[in-house]
């Protein structure tokens, strides 16, 4: 047998290993409850995903999300002590095995602890983070209108 056909031959018994599109890698993760049923399998995960699919195992495939670090914004109230009144939180997810070509294809989630997440295109995001962004500027526009308010009545108490 020719030298050619020899790594011919070799290269036949080699199984390809799946390639990984770029931004995600492979990802080991838990399928089933913890116990000698559980198995292990890879899966591409997106390079955004912090969850540890290890630890927080799926009961089936289908279930697997990825979801990114996730930011959340607390509002206190000086009538409610140390717990805040509001929470929002945004993060980045897909659930690959959804139906629904939205869920599948990255997008932002916003929620707060208590009621339905928002889930949001890339662009609606935007459109989300424009509105933020004025609500912040006149927050502070407030603040500064607050603050000057306080003053003025106590130097004239004074």
């Amino acid at each position: 047998m020719a030298k050619h056909e020899s790594t011919q031959v070799a290269l036949g018994t080699i199984t390809p290993f799946p390639a990984v599109a770029p931004g995600h890698r492979l990802a080991p993760v838990a399928i089933g409850a913890p116990g000698p049923k559980q198995q292990v399998v890879f899966v591409p995960c997106p390079d955004f995903c912090v969850v540890d699919h290890l630890d927080n195992y799926v009961h089936f495939l289908e279930d697997l999300d990825h979801t990114g670090d996730e930011l959340a914004v607390h509002i206190p109230s000086f009538f409610n002590g140390d717990k805040p009144v509001y929470s929002l939180a945004a993060s980045v997810g897909c659930d690959p095995m959804s139906r629904d070509e939205q869920m599948r294809a990255a997008h932002v989630i916003v929620g707060d602890a208590g009621s339905v997440d928002a889930y949001l295109t890339p662009e609606m995001a935007d459109a989300v983070a424009d509105d933020l962004v004025k609500l912040a500027s006149k927050l502070r526009e407030s603040a500064r209108t607050a603050r000057l308010h306080n003053q003025h009545t106590a130097e004239v108490a004074a």
